[in-house]
């Protein structure tokens, strides 16, 4: 639980604070622990504003405050990711008796807190972010305020598929450009192939367990992998061996670092999904949805994850023509819903050639971005 309490500073040494004429909000736990950082903040701030002012900021800095708290995260460790699971909570906040954030409250208390960490980058408390400015925040947490509250609006239309020349531009532009660490862009690469060269759902692909990575066939092109889909229910998939390949590099590189600096904070500590933050926290689908449509927009395509589903489906359609087998890959639990999606999409499609061409085929391309 934190305090906030008016503290009057009458006596200060600094002849600024001395001559504020009302006390200043201030935060402490309920043993006595006094937050410097954002008590500091607050301080800084009331030298330019009015009392009414400062006390709406400091509403706005205890929100921020009381999440981080109860995620366990220092202020010197708040990271980009952090501040848009901050968005997220606020989105999708209900209270006790259902009731949601109005938009003008999300919107106040992401720029107070949004201006906070810009300060404390300023003051170099958490160097490392790399906030966008204010001037583009609205236009990114307004859409995702909308699509929260009426999730339906989002899924009315049609999901779309990509030309293949369109899905590989898209995702060698997704290695280049999602991320500023070689290490996230590797991560967010290999999630969008894994999408593309065997059909997952987003939802599958950032909570897919290390446990279920295979050891690479080399009797054949593909290995047979098990993934969980809709419902808790168990399926198989074929992972192009070129994919796996990366995917163990991955996982026995990349991730293993994070583990390791992770490791020396928490001894304990374990983690289940293969594909994971900086911080080793779970990927929200939130999250690559919003990088998905960056990278789309910078190349002019408007991509969302499940495009990639999509196009591996009406390929393998198209040069396979095996509805049975496409619908166990897809975790279809009926082939007509199979049919719906797929054959009227793969008729659109211009291509040739054989089903193991195109694996062969899309799975050299990617193996070269």
């Amino acid at each position: 639980m934190i305090l906030m309490t008016p503290v009057s500073f009458s006596n200060a040494a600094s002849p600024a604070l001395a001559r504020l004429s009302y006390r200043v909000p201030q935060f402490f736990s309920v043993d006595g622990y006094a937050y410097q950082v954002e008590n500091s903040y607050l301080l800084f701030k009331a030298r330019r504003m009015r009392e009414k002012s400062i006390i709406t900021t400091a509403e706005h800095i205890k929100e921020f405050l009381q999440w981080r708290i109860s995620n366990r995260l220092d202020i010197e460790d708040v990271s980009e990711d952090d501040f848009e699971y901050f968005i997220d909570a606020l989105c999708t906040y209900k209270s006790d008796k259902g009731q949601e954030l109005a938009w003008n409250t999300v919107n106040s208390r992401v720029g107070g807190a949004h201006r906070f960490l810009i300060w404390c980058k300023t003051k170099g408390i958490n160097s490392n972010l790399n906030l966008e400015c204010s001037s583009k925040l609205h236009d990114e947490v307004y859409p995702r305020f909308k699509v929260k509250k009426h999730p339906m609006r989002k899924l009315s239309e049609p999901t779309k598929f990509l030309i293949m020349e369109d899905a590989i531009k898209f995702v060698r532009a997704l290695g280049e450009m999602s991320a500023s660490s070689a290490r996230n862009k590797e991560r967010n690469l290999l999630m969008a192939k894994l999408m593309l060269q065997c059909g997952v759902r987003v939802s599958e692909a950032t909570n897919f367990p290390v446990c279920d990575l295979p050891d690479i066939n080399h009797n054949g092109d593909s290995t047979p992998a098990r993934i969980i889909g809709k419902g808790g229910k168990a399926r198989f998939i074929l992972i192009p061996n070129g994919l796996l390949s990366d995917l163990w590099a991955y996982n026995d590189v990349s991730r293993e670092c994070i583990l390791d600096n992770v490791s020396r904070i928490k001894s304990d500590f374990e983690y289940r999904n293969l594909f994971i933050s900086e911080r080793a926290k779970s990927i929200s689908i939130n999250w690559v949805e919003k990088i998905f449509h960056r990278v789309g927009r910078i190349i002019g395509l408007e991509v969302v994850p499940h495009i990639l589903r999509h196009t591996f489906g009406s390929y393998h359609y198209l040069l396979n023509k095996d509805l049975t087998f496409l619908s166990q890959l897809m975790g279809h639990e009926s082939e007509r819903t199979t049919e719906k999606y797929y054959i009227h999409i793969a008729k659109l499609i211009a291509y040739s050639g054989e089903y193991e061409e195109l694996q062969r085929k899309l799975d050299a391309e990617c193996r070269e971005i």
